[in-house]
């Protein structure tokens, strides 16, 4: 049976929404190299491929969320609730993102006091996204491969206006995303008034004030540029391989 044509072009749509998002993942998780603004600026453009992706997979999340509860295969159930996972570590990455603006807020005249608590709640929740991401792609790499290989970039890229009419025919998706999010963000944001936040705040002052005090106040060399770089593919290819290892050993487990 030949592949629906609506269908195959909203694959083709993902294929290039998913490229589109993990460059500017990439530029995102490297601020050091591309500066504040551009790091900022980045971050809310992110936000279109992230809910463009939601939407082009809607049918799964809606599908097997609705049956969480019920019998389902093991892979599918766990897929889910890291799916789920990733989704709130990007929620918690952005609005801890946006309470720390230092450049693209205060550009449009939303400021922001500093706050240690939720400096800190972003550099973690970053690190913890980019190996979770790596674990992603690690779980959806046969499909990532098969989807490269089937690409043709010249006669394909034209699949890209396609993006009016998916938006346009799952607005009501767009809402439901948009709100939820904005409802998630707002429990996570409860969080600031909290002895726990009150506490990181007080240990990240101290370190931050250590870290000044040995500081030799030497120029940063171009290890500034290179290290961010390797923080990123280390963090992402470490638990990727980790996962392709288990995927591979449980497949010759069931062989065996």
């Amino acid at each position: 049976m030949s592949e629906n044509p609506v269908k195959k072009k909203t694959s083709k749509v993902r294929v290039y929404v998913d490229i589109f998002f993990f460059a500017l993942m990439i530029l995102v998780l490297i601020p050091q190299i591309t500066g504040v603004p551009i790091h900022e600026w980045a971050s809310f453009i992110i936000i279109m491929p992230f809910f463009l992706h939601l939407i082009i997979n809607w049918e799964w999340i809606r599908a097997n969320s609705n049956k969480f509860f019920k019998k389902q295969p093991n892979k599918t159930r766990f897929d889910n609730v890291f799916n789920w996972i990733l989704y709130l570590f990007m929620v918690v990455v952005t609005l801890s993102g946006i309470v720390i603006s230092e450049s693209a807020l205060p550009l449009v005249g939303i400021h922001f006091e500093p706050d240690a608590f939720w400096s800190k709640i972003h550099d973690v929740s970053a690190t913890l996204f980019m190996a979770l991401l790596g674990v992603h792609i690690a779980l959806h790499w046969k499909w990532i491969v098969g989807a490269f290989k089937k690409l043709k970039f010249k006669s394909d890229i034209h699949h890209l206006t396609d993006v009016k009419r998916i938006l346009g025919t799952s607005s009501r998706q767009l809402m439901y995303i948009i709100v939820f999010s904005i409802f998630v963000s707002f429990v996570v944001y409860i969080l600031d008034y909290s002895d726990w936040a009150d506490s990181l705040r007080v240990t990240k002052e101290v370190t931050e004030r250590a870290q000044n005090e040995t500081s030799d106040g030497r120029p940063k060399t171009w290890m500034r540029y290179v290290l961010p770089m390797v923080k990123v593919t280390v963090l992402m290819t470490i638990p990727a391989l980790i996962t392709g290892g288990i995927l591979r050993l449980k497949k010759r487990i069931k062989r065996a």
